[in-house]
Formats: C-alpha cells, structure tokens, sequence
C-alpha cells in the first residue's frame, strides 16, 4: 500500500498541505479547550471549590500524558519517517509498538491513580476538606478511562503522521460533544456535581475510543489496508521509541510535576486562587490551541519530508510556520490584555475575582508570542527525530520555575500571589527564546555543512 496523493506531504504547496494538515487538528484542539472550559462553566456556577478540586486532579491527568507522549509522538515521528520514506511495513511496526506502549503504561497508571487517589490529593494541602473530598471522588471516577485516552491519541497520531488528520477530529468532534451535552444534565438535573462532570468525561471518551476503533479497521483513508490493533511488538522499535520519546515523556512529567508545586503554593492563598489560575489557564489555551494544532503538524510534515530528504522544504516549513505563529500569538497578546476578563466571568461570575484576573492575564499575555515561536522550533526539532534539545530546555528552564515562583511570592517582596504569575511567565518567556535560537543555530550549520 502506497500513501495516498492527497496525505503526500513531500510535494505541493506548504502553506496549503500543511494547513491542510494542520486545521482538523485545530479543530481536535479546540474541542479539547471546549471540554476543559464547558466543565469550568458548568462547575463555576456551583462554586470556586468545585473548580479548584477539578482542576487539582486535571493536573495528575496531565502528568499522564507524560506517558502518553512515548506513545503518540513516538508513533508520529516512525510512522511520518516511514511514510516519507514510503516503506509502509516499518510504518505499521511503528504503530504495533505504541499501541502495546499505551496498554502497558495507561494500566500502569491507572492503578496508581486509583490506589493512592487519598495520598495523591493531600499533596495539595487543601485548607477546605470538602475540596479534598470533591478531587477524590473525581479522581477515582476519571482514571478509569485513561488508557482508552492513551490509544485514542496514538491511533489518532497514527491518522495524522500518514497525513490525515480529518479522522482523529471527527472522532474527537462526537466524543467532546457528547461530553458537553451530558455535562449540565449530569451535574444539575441529575445533582451529581463533580461526579456529573466525571461521569460525562468518561462517557465521551469511551464513545470516542470505539470510534477511533472503527476508524482504523474499516474508514477507506485508513493508513493501513490490514492492520492487528495488538499485535507483538519488536524489540529494536520499542527500542528506538523509547529512545527517540523518553526526552519528550520525561520533560512533560517533570513539567507537570512543577506544576503542581506551583499549585500547592497558590493552595496557600486559598481555593479562590486556585481557581482563578486554573481558569485563567484555559482561557490561555488560546495559545496551545493553535500552537499544538501546528506543532502535531509539524511532527508530521517534517517526518515525512525528512524520510524523503527534503532539506529545502524542512527551511522554508519552519519559516512559514514561524511566521504564521508570531501573528497568531500577538493576536492572543491583545485578547488576554484587553479582553481576558470578559471572558473570565463567563466561568465565574463573581465579580471580586474577575477584577483580580485581569493583572493575571495581562501578566501572562507577555509571553504568548514567544510561546507560539517555542511551539514551531520544539516540534521542527521532534519531526527531524532530534528530540534531546527541546527537552533539555523545557526541564531547566520548568526547574527554574519554582524558585522562581516561591521567591518573587514571599512576603519579603510584597507581591503575594502576583509574585507566582510573574515567576511563570518569566520561566515560559526564558524557555521559548532559548529553544527557537537553538533551532536556528542548529539549521544554519546544517546549511553550512551541506555547503561545503
């Protein structure tokens, strides 16, 4: 089996294929920022302590998709190569390793959230014992669902890397909606709460796994026309997996784990500051909505034309997506300083708190543009397979956080809560800067390489 004309991503326009490429996968994001935010605007309307509790076990989901990474991105980086590289076989042993890596880790993880759910959330020391008992009981309800989570991404990075990322979005488009519809039954008519929330989340995404299923057996822009979804793996790939992902996976788990940090001490000034940054990070996911729509693409793209060693094209993808990426995040600037906290007190109406977000979002508008630019290098580096750099940066410079955090948030400074804020944006602006220079030191002596 050849790949398909219309998935060749090594000819035609850039611009337009990688588009092409790029917007289902937007639309994946953006259903994915419409789930985060209906569940905040559904749980902001019973209370900042439904919502700090929901977004302290988002932040152990997160710390998943460490996992999940080796899976997906290590699927998208074999399989785009192999396709580039039009050997269909090693493209599908590629898939078999990830999809027996998701069962293996989502398990694994799954076990662990639901053994230690008590010791996991009193990391956080909650002041409020019913926001505890709240991030419990939800933790112990979403977990179940996790390594139906991890195979759906990695099937859908699978889709994406054989240039068809129309599949993935639709199955996502059923599941996240299902989720948004069942979401306000659950936790209103039903009086569910945080359990309605959970219920809806595992719901839709069970529907969307058996989707993703179906998809891949029998759609006719499947990338394999015979495939086992569990076949036995080859050591040499789930070597070279591992090798090319561990970087990405270890980075995203100490990221997440800092995170968390961070959050415990936002957790000292009380549930409301919790809920005002989970709240304020999603309405930031303006960003990474487009930012990871264009970064997966990458991976992609860039896969496939260096399977095809296209050297030429990998420059000219890299400036255009550059390009493209610094005007959507001065776009974010603007909507984060001007129009944050309108969009703030759709999720919490409570009018004390939406004052105080609007020095949160103007604070952390600083850093959108370089964050889009840090999105365009850290996945050009991944879809050349060179995985190391963007890790390297993104650990220091997450480490560099904490510090960063804790000092400028004692009291000694004055600025409290703010101190937190400045602290993440100062790391984000850091980490970006540092990685889009990199990339462009390492082209340039790639050209002068091939020059000689």
């Amino acid at each position: 089996m050849k790949i398909n004309e219309k998935n060749d991503l090594t000819n035609g326009k850039i611009l337009h294929r990688l588009l092409y490429l790029a917007v289902p996968i937007l639309g994946s994001q953006t259903l994915q920022m419409l789930y985060n935010l209906t569940d905040m605007f559904w749980l902001g309307r019973l209370g900042s302590k439904e919502v700090a509790a929901t977004g302290a076990v988002g932040l152990y989901l997160w710390m998943s998709v460490a996992f999940m990474l080796l899976c997906s991105i290590g699927a998208s980086i074999g399989v785009s190569q192999a396709f580039g590289a039009n050997d269909i076989n090693k493209a599908k042993s590629y898939t078999h390793t990830s999809l027996f890596l998701c069962l293996v880790f989502g398990l694994l993880y799954t076990t662990i959230m639901l053994l230690f759910r008590y010791q996991l959330i009193s990391f956080f020391n909650f002041k409020e014992r019913d926001v505890e008992k709240f991030a419990e009981d939800y933790l112990a309800i979403v977990s179940i669902t996790i390594t139906l989570t991890y195979l759906s991404a990695t099937i859908g990075a699978v889709f994406t890397a054989s240039g068809n990322s129309r599949t993935p979005f639709l199955c996502n488009l059923v599941g996240t909606s299902l989720n948004m519809i069942l979401d306000p039954i659950f936790i209103f008519p039903l009086r569910l709460g945080v359990l309605g929330a959970a219920y809806a989340t595992i719901i839709g995404q069970i529907v969307a796994f058996s989707m993703f299923i179906v998809f891949l057996k029998i759609n006719k822009k499947r990338p394999f026309e015979k495939i086992k979804l569990f076949a036995v793996p080859k050591w040499n790939d789930i070597v070279w997996i591992i090798k090319k992902t561990l970087p990405i996976g270890a980075e995203s788990f100490l990221f997440t784990f800092l995170v968390m940090a961070t959050t415990r001490r936002e957790a000292f000034f009380g549930a409301d500051a919790i809920a005002l940054s989970r709240i304020g990070s999603q309405i930031e996911s303006l960003t990474w909505l487009v930012g990871g729509a264009f970064g997966t693409a990458l991976v992609s793209f860039i896969g496939q034309n260096y399977g095809a060693k296209k050297w030429n094209r990998i420059s000219e993808t890299f400036k255009i997506a550059s390009l493209v990426m610094f005007f959507y995040g001065a776009f974010v600037t603007f909507v984060l300083a001007v129009l944050g906290k309108y969009l703030f007190g759709l999720f919490l109406p409570d009018p004390v708190l939406i004052e105080r977000s609007v020095l949160y979002l103007r604070i952390i508008a600083i850093c959108q543009i370089p964050i889009c630019l840090e999105a365009v290098s850290s996945n050009s580096f991944r879809g050349l397979g060179n995985t190391l750099p963007p890790a390297i940066i993104n650990t220091i410079c997450n480490i560099l956080r904490v510090p960063f955090v804790y000092i400028l948030s004692m009291e000694i400074f004055g600025f409290g809560l703010t101190g937190i804020w400045v602290g993440i944006t100062i790391s984000a602006c850091l980490k970006s800067i540092w990685s889009y220079t990199w990339y462009l030191i390492t082209e340039r002596k790639r050209i002068n390489t091939q020059n000689i």
